[in-house]
């Protein structure tokens, strides 16, 4: 009877034993995923980029026609014009957006009536000459119609150059049409005391435009083409 009793608890120890060994033979099901192969990315472009010079703005102008005083009128209007210069001698014309602003404008004969500057509207599209230096062509200059109506309180885009894929460098000059219109009590200052405004207008060129954001302004990316 004590052999068949220890026994009996051999093979019991045996099988304690073995149940508590994991079983590395055996399948482990995944489970499920929101994704195909459990994994999820995403990508963006870049660009890697080169210049020869910064580009820079010069010959920043602006006239307005002298008008003669008359009697006390509701309203006044003179014709103008803003011009400047864009020099892009990066060389690799990945093009640029140039806009304008202005401060009011105001007359220490009248300190209270100043002129806003969102008085002073873009009357017509503007005009961009372009004329390319180096070995090969620079970027088609564009003046932008959508800025006729605008005023320059609103910082509006007047010209871009549409990238180009060309080693070449740009002068680009841009004239924008512009009038200046008042009325009330302004208008009958202006146009019955012989008095001068002053104020300022700044050009700003933004360069490092994604790519795709030129096709907002009639370009179509790197053209084969150029001027």
């Amino acid at each position: 009877m004590r052999k068949v009793f220890r026994i009996r608890a051999l093979v019991l120890a045996c099988a304690i034993t073995a149940m508590s060994v994991p079983l590395f033979n055996a399948s482990n099901p995944a489970s499920a995923c929101s994704n195909p192969g459990c994994v999820v990315t995403a990508t963006t472009s870049g660009q890697i980029e080169t210049y020869v010079s910064p580009i820079s703005v010069t010959a920043v102008t602006t006239t307005f026609a002298e008008r003669a005083t008359t009697s006390q009128v509701p309203s006044v209007t003179i014709p103008g014009s803003l011009s400047f210069t864009v020099l892009d001698a990066r060389g690799n014309n990945e093009g640029f957006v140039a806009s304008v602003t202005s401060s009011n404008f105001t007359s220490s004969l009248f300190p209270l009536l100043p002129i806003s500057n969102t008085a002073i509207l873009i009357t017509a599209p503007p005009s961009v000459a372009a004329i390319c230096y180096g070995p090969g062509k620079c970027g088609i200059g564009v003046g932008l119609t959508s800025s006729v109506g605008a005023n320059m309180g609103s910082d509006p885009a007047v010209a871009v150059e549409c990238p180009l894929e060309s080693i070449g460098e740009g002068q680009y000059a841009v004239t924008v049409p512009l009038s200046l219109t008042v009325t009330g009590l302004t208008a009958e200052k202006l146009g019955s005391y012989p008095a001068s405004y002053f104020g300022s207008f700044t050009v700003s060129v933004a360069e490092g435009q994604p790519l795709s954001s030129f096709t907002t302004y009639g370009c179509t990316g790197f053209d084969s083409s150029g001027s």
